[in-house]
């Protein structure tokens, strides 16, 4: 009796949480109380920041309605294709730091460097410096921000479109978390580029029954389903150069695609409120950073949270 009336309460609670009224609110999936933390804390944030600079009035964020913004020239080519080229060294030799995942996650398609900062140097958080970058996250969090978490990949080319992430879907964080990639080598139609679809759009989709949340419910023809109900197919692509940063909000609709030839190397950090400032932090815990790996924190507050998994 216990599992049928739990199974019928996480019926009842995915069917509130997939509302219109729940995902216009939040724009994921998660637990009310772990939203409710994350926007309690940046508010937090925010004032304090207007506190400690008067005067100072933020404009809206570049990303609020936009999937992403792009960013030039903020590591040089030649410091983007070193990075890279200790990438190519450490997934040749299969270093411990180099992960290849099992084949749905992008086995065969991509390789993983864990602990990034660590492997490929940690001057990689140089790229916060830019001031058009550090601006861009002032007005998305309204005040401080700091990265919690460092990524580092590279795309092999190929025809395959069946791993994860290779397929149309929402990473579900908490409110007043981003994600920005530097990139190691150019991503277009032919090296690959992430592709996105704004606001107004993942909404329709989201009405219309895809919210690409779990790998059993996520489409590489997204733009099957949107003929099939009379959606738009309108998915945002930016082309960049090795050392061009984008900076975009991972909940909205995105997919990766892969480079038809060659590789695409890229190095992913995820932000989040933070009372302090982002090199503050740093310097206050070089070695937490220097191991974070992906995933959001449970609470925002403790510096030390743990990744989390969906909730």
């Amino acid at each position: 009796m216990p599992s049928l009336l739990n199974t019928a309460a996480d019926a009842v609670i995915k069917r509130i949480h997939r509302s219109p009224f729940y995902y216009r609110k939040y724009n994921n999936t998660l637990s009310y109380r772990l939203n409710k933390l994350y926007i309690d804390f940046a508010r937090e944030c925010s004032q304090k920041y207007a506190a400690d600079h008067p005067g100072v009035i933020l404009p809206p964020s570049p990303i609020k309605d936009t999937p992403a913004v792009a960013f030039r020239g903020v590591f040089s080519k030649e410091k983007a294709r070193a990075i890279s080229e200790k990438m190519g060294q450490l997934i040749e030799s299969k270093d411990p730091s180099a992960y290849f995942p099992p084949h749905k996650q992008g086995g065969g398609l991509m390789a993983e460097i864990r602990s990034p900062l660590k492997t490929l140097g940690a001057d990689s958080v140089e790229a916060f410096r830019d001031p058009a970058v550090h601006d861009a996250l002032l007005r998305f969090f309204g005040g401080n921000y700091r990265i919690k978490g460092a990524a580092a990949w590279r795309s092999f080319a190929t025809k395959e479109e069946d791993a994860v992430s290779w397929l149309w879907h929402s990473d579900t964080n908490p409110p007043f978390t981003c994600k920005m990639f530097v990139h190691l080598t150019p991503a277009n139609a032919e090296k690959g580029a992430t592709e996105l679809m704004n606001r107004e759009d993942t909404m329709a989709y989201r009405r219309a029954g895809y919210f690409g949340q779990f790998g059993n419910e996520r489409r590489s023809d997204l733009d099957a389903f949107a003929k099939e109900h009379g959606l738009p197919y309108r998915p945002l692509r930016i082309d960049v150069e090795a050392g061009d940063a984008t900076l975009f909000d991972q909940n909205f609709l995105h997919r990766a695609v892969a480079p038809k030839s060659g590789y695409r190397d890229v190095i992913q950090f995820l932000m989040i409120p933070s009372l302090i400032s982002w090199d503050e932090d740093y310097k206050q815990n070089p070695e937490r950073l220097l191991s974070a790996e992906g995933g959001f924190p449970k609470d925002p507050r403790r510096p030390d949270g743990s990744g989390s998994a969906m909730m």
